[in-house]
């Protein structure tokens, strides 16, 4: 059986102003609050009190 190569890693991204949970993206991407409208990066993301990192082909963050 063949390991699965590991890609680049998501993180989720929480508004840091009004902590709305706002997606699960790559640390490079920028989502803009539907709430309060401010633009969060990875740079000004809430963290989580634990760091979870997802692979970008993760069956967890399949939409349905």
């Amino acid at each position: 059986m063949k390991k699965k190569e590991q890609g680049p890693l998501q993180v989720v991204f929480i508004c840091p102003n009004c902590g709305k949970h706002l997606a699960w993206a790559l640390p490079t991407a920028a989502i803009s609050c539907p709430c309060c409208g401010l633009w969060v990066t990875n740079k000004n993301r809430k963290r989580p009190s634990v760091e979870v990192f997802l692979p970008v082909d993760s069956e967890q963050t399949v939409l349905f």
